[in-house]
């Protein structure tokens, strides 16, 4: 979920210090090994929103279409809540999947307990895990607690049950939700328990924490030793939140909001070298085993802004951006249809089935499943580490090195020629099957780009 563009500035969701940062403290309890930990350091996300993903719009839909999440060259799922959907001051035709009625169950408009059961056992049997979207910071008013535990909520002051407030002490404009207070011990305790619900029932691989940074950041301190206790296996744990405190609390991923931002800007004509400044400064602040999601859209950004295809000036731009993206320390995230590069803006309160058919959607998902195996299997893509590049068309291509990988993206719509400095080319090959470089430089096309694994000295 997303407050307003405006509001989100405000509360600083987008500069990566959404709220206020705690007292870093040691690190969460350790995760029990488990011999399948090391999925985690390579995941390689897919983000499902159920209701668009099929023309079914059902969870028998998206198990319909598990290869096609396979071949997209990702290895964990994401779907995006699966709860009924309050309907008292619900916003749009279908209301949002994150105003929960009820956190123990699933939509009857997606499907059964079984189906999701059907879904997780063959993911998993295709060597997929699956996490899901988890809300908890607010309900949907028509949850039973708003009427039966209403001390279970923040109140105004006028002594209401408030809609979410932001970390800035404003409120929000989720008029459809009404905010959980986690002062209260008996919420903390509901929620750990819904949680490990979902664990021990369905044996899911982990979840992506809606607007984490609303909640109290002592909360996840509490929560995640618990849920990592719950099961035997490894969990992946995605906040939506740009504080770097929360892997202190224990989350493995946060959201690479700004650089995203700072991509868009470079679209838009700021110096491409302004993009790897923020990454590599972003980088050395990130505490040791965290990382960040890496994306050029999601359900937020895809409803709000423009889907990648459009913002980036076409499917050339989009693909380059991509792998200027995906590749950076972190692990990278597709959004259903992105691979097929549709231009449908997909809204979050209505019903819009992705259109798979698209004109040239073989050649692209070939480029997005290549890039993918790339960021999971490269050993070099791998480690945090990640060196700013110097070369002669600073303006124009964004250059970073990761291990023996040169990486070089051309983000204007011209051919651009750049010569990295300090770097022997020669002996060099293009991961992403483009010609070898001659001589000293390298021909980037219009919204080109290469991955240039480099001969060892």
């Amino acid at each position: 979920m997303r407050l307003t563009r405006a509001a989100a500035l405000a509360a600083g969701l987008l500069a990566g210090g959404a709220c206020t940062p705690a007292p870093r403290a040691g690190p969460a309890a350790a995760t029990p090994a488990t011999a399948d930990s090391a999925w985690v350091r390579s995941a390689a996300l897919y983000e499902v929103f159920v209701q668009d993903f099929s023309p079914e719009g059902t969870l028998r839909g998206v198990l319909a279409g598990l290869d096609r999440i396979s071949t997209s060259g990702a290895d964990v799922i994401w779907l995006m809540p699966l709860q009924p959907v309050g309907v008292e001051r619900r916003k749009g035709p279908l209301g949002s999947r994150y105003s929960i009625r009820d956190y123990r169950a699933i939509d009857p408009a997606l499907g059964s307990a079984a189906d999701l059961r059907a879904l997780v056992d063959s993911a998993h049997a295709r060597g997929l895990k699956v996490i899901l979207d988890w809300v908890p910071d607010h309900t949907a008013w028509d949850h039973p607690w708003i009427t039966e535990r209403p001390d279970y909520y923040v109140k105004d002051a006028r002594g209401a049950i408030s809609v979410p407030i932001a970390p800035d002490g404003k409120p929000t404009d989720w008029t459809d939700v009404a905010q959980l207070d986690f002062a209260n011990p008996a919420v903390r305790r509901e929620m750990v328990d819904a949680m490990r619900f979902w664990l021990e029932t369905y044996g899911l691989d982990g979840f992506r924490v809606d607007v984490a940074g609303f909640v109290p950041i002592a909360f996840w301190r509490e929560a995640i030793p618990a849920l990592r206790a719950a099961v035997p296996r490894r969990l992946l744990l995605l906040a939506e939140w740009g504080d770097l405190a929360l892997h202190d609390a224990g989350f493995d991923l946060t959201y690479g909001w700004d650089g995203y931002a700072k991509l868009k800007e470079v679209w838009k004509g700021a110096p491409a070298s302004v993009f790897v400044e923020q990454v590599m400064a972003d980088a050395a602040a990130m505490p040791a085993g965290g990382g960040r999601l890496r994306f050029t859209t999601n359900h937020d950004e895809t409803a709000w802004d423009r889907p990648p295809v459009t913002l980036f000036g076409g499917a050339a731009g989009a693909r380059t951006a991509f792998v200027a993206m995906a590749l950076l320390p972190g692990r990278p995230l597709l959004y259903n249809g992105q691979e097929v590069e549709s231009p449908q803006r997909l809204g979050l309160f209505e019903r819009t089935a992705v259109a798979w058919g698209q004109p040239d959607s073989a050649a692209a998902r070939a480029h997005y499943a290549r890039v993918m195996d790339l960021a999971r299997t490269e050993p070099a893509l791998r480690a945090p580490a990640i060196e700013d590049v110097a070369t002669d068309a600073e303006q124009d291509v964004i250059a970073y090195r990761r291990g023996d990988l040169l990486v070089l993206v051309n983000a204007r719509p011209r051919p651009v020629s750049v010569t990295p400095q300090g770097i022997a080319l020669a002996g060099a090959t293009d991961l992403l099957g483009g010609p070898p470089p001659v001589g000293t430089s390298v021909a980037l096309a219009s919204h080109g780009a290469v991955v240039l694994r480099l001969a060892r000295p």
